[in-house]
């Protein structure tokens, strides 16, 4: 015997979950083809999505690593001309200055630096390149991941002296550790220098300003090389682990506050123009990526009608019986939410397992891409993310979403009059 509720027209959200599973049921081979096409919509967004953080996480840890640090100082009026590499403004008083920086609680250390743009020559090609003078004795190494990124020869020693250079130069000049290159630049005031240098490893760090283009030599040779003693163009700073960056800012701020000539930059205001790209690149693969929420949202759509055209008469003895519009629209959404929920989860467990496997093992891009440059500063694998978040936020808004593209056919079957449902063939 039908329950009251049932005769009443009223349907309880655990029968109507019962029938709209019957209803998938019933016609599996068109719930199994839309549920598909769901799972294969959620597993490219799951995957794609996992590429994209895994591959902005690597960028911007190997621009801190290797070149920016998470925060740098400079001389008032460096920044703004940071790309001629000026040496008109430069640091004094470093070891003043880092002793004040490092006091600040957040920061983990701390190391001074000199840029420069010179010539690399071995006798026969010359190339413009950008030098870089460290800190041997420990504090380089405690700010960046340099030592890391030695893959031929070794890192500098202090008394030492030689280069570390780029492994995309000494493919250029066909040079590897041991070999001599010419070093040729200007000082401060216009005096041209040169000197030899036996290039002592070479790094790849994945970060083309280095690998393609940088050089690496003790600090106190590139000082007496430009004349300029005692100063360096930036101090790098690495936070702790733990700190909030935007907290250890503002303290630093405020402690080099009362110093007008310094200025501190964060390394996303250091690599502005790349995190103006990395924008870009989202806005355009969350594009690509709506395309296949797109074609999902249609797929449940498109089944929802149909059911809804093969259950006319169904539908019209439902309302003869006392059934409410309401009822009969709740079952069309369930049914829509169930298919999306069912797709979804088949998508999800298939991008879990993908992910999962290529997050540990990792995807080599010198086999996918060979030399080509992808955009971002990262070399060899490349290492999807995989966030629990991700793929549960993916999973229930695909159920929601599956949910609110049965609404039309749903309302459409909800406001059909029992005398003409009956009738219809």
């Amino acid at each position: 015997m039908p329950s009251e509720d049932l005769i009443a027209g009223k349907i309880g959200i655990g029968t109507t979950v019962r029938i709209a599973w019957r209803n998938l049921a019933r016609s599996r081979r068109r719930t199994l083809l839309t549920a598909s096409t769901v799972g294969f919509a959620v597993f490219l967004l799951e995957v794609l999505t996992a590429l994209l953080i895994g591959i902005e996480r690597q960028s911007f840890d190997n621009l801190i690593n290797y070149q920016t640090a998470h925060a740098k100082v400079y001389a008032a009026g460096y920044f703004e001309n940071r790309d001629e590499l000026p040496l008109n403004f430069t640091l004094t008083s470093l070891d003043e200055t880092e002793a004040l920086i490092r006091a600040v609680e957040g920061v983990a250390a701390t190391t001074s630096r000199l840029a420069f743009s010179a010539q690399l020559s071995d006798g026969v090609d010359q190339i413009t390149s950008i030098g870089t003078g460290i800190r041997i004795r420990g504090s380089d190494s405690e700010v960046f991941r340099i030592k890391d990124a030695v893959v031929d020869g070794f890192y500098l020693e202090e008394g030492v002296e030689g280069m570390l250079l780029g492994v995309s130069l000494a493919e250029f000049f066909e040079v590897k550790s041991g070999d001599y290159l010419t070093v040729l630049l200007k000082t401060r005031d216009g005096a041209y220098e040169a000197l030899d240098l036996e290039i002592i490893g070479l790094l790849g760090t994945g970060f083309p300003a280095i690998d393609r283009n940088g050089f690496l030599l003790p600090l106190e040779i590139a000082q007496e090389m430009l004349d300029t003693r005692g100063e360096a163009t930036e101090i790098a700073i690495r936070f702790q682990p733990s700190a909030a960056e935007t907290s250890v800012v503002r303290r630093l701020s405020a402690v080099l506050g009362d110093q007008s000539n310094l200025e501190i930059k964060t390394w996303k205001e250091v690599e502005e123009d790349f995190m103006a790209l990395v924008e870009m690149k989202r806005t355009a693969q969350g594009v690509f990526l709506s395309i296949f929420v797109i074609m999902a949202i249609v797929g449940i759509t498109n089944t929802i009608v149909m059911a809804t055209y093969e259950r006319t008469r169904e539908i019209g003895t439902m309302m003869a019986m006392g059934f409410r519009p309401s009822g009969i629209r709740g079952l069309f959404l369930v049914e829509g939410a169930l298919t999306g929920f069912v797709g979804g989860a088949i998508g999800t467990i298939v991008a879990m397992l993908v992910v999962g496997y290529f997050a540990s093992t990792g995807i080599d891009l010198n086999a996918l891409y060979g030399e080509i440059d992808i955009g971002y500063p990262i070399k060899d694998m490349m290492y999807p993310a995989m966030s629990m978040t991700l793929f549960l936020v993916s999973w229930v808004l695909t159920g929601i979403l599956s949910a609110i593209a049965s609404l039309y056919p749903a309302t459409r079957a909800s406001r059909l009059r029992p005398a003409t449902a009956l009738r219809y063939v």
